[in-house]
């Protein structure tokens, strides 16, 4: 597992990019949180490798954190 966690700190670093005004630190530790979900359910038979499986999964975790961080502002 710690080789994952190396190989995929600059997916987690580029993903964490593609948000604004949500801390990049924040966005990091739920990045971990998606890729060791993604590490779970992953399956070693199948054709997709593992960095394009995982990044549906850490994207989803920093989308979630970034929609509960977003303030509603009033009409």
């Amino acid at each position: 597992m710690d080789e994952v966690l190396k190989s995929c700190n600059g997916l987690i670093k580029r993903i964490a990019t593609n948000f604004y005004g949500v801390d990049k630190e924040e966005l990091y530790h739920v990045g971990r949180i998606g890729l060791f979900k993604a590490y779970k359910h992953y399956e070693e038979t199948s054709n997709t490798k593992f960095s394009s499986f995982a990044y549906t999964y850490i994207f989803g975790e920093m989308y979630e954190l970034a929609r509960s961080k977003k303030l509603i502002m009033p009409p």
